[in-house]
């Protein structure tokens, strides 16, 4: 990540670089949870924002089928 001020596109807050965990999905099914993710996060509204190079590493965690360092088994629910 650039070390830069960025702004918010959707309420024009500020954004600061952390480290998140990433719910990845695939046409609405559950691929994957992603740890210690870097992203640009809102400080202002939350919203996550991720530089290019980073989403390229998850396209290929993801297509590479990898085995995951963990499981979880994580219950769902219908509303």
């Amino acid at each position: 990540m650039k070390n830069e001020n960025q702004y918010c596109f959707l309420c024009g807050g500020s954004m600061s670089q952390q480290r998140v965990t990433k719910i990845q999905t695939w046409e609405g099914e559950l691929v994957g949870i992603i740890e210690n993710v870097p992203a640009w996060v809102c400080n202002q509204c939350g919203e996550r924002f991720y530089d290019g190079p980073v989403l390229e590493k998850i396209e290929a965690l993801v297509k590479e089928n990898s085995k995951p360092e963990k499981n979880l088994t994580v219950p769902a629910y219908v509303f």
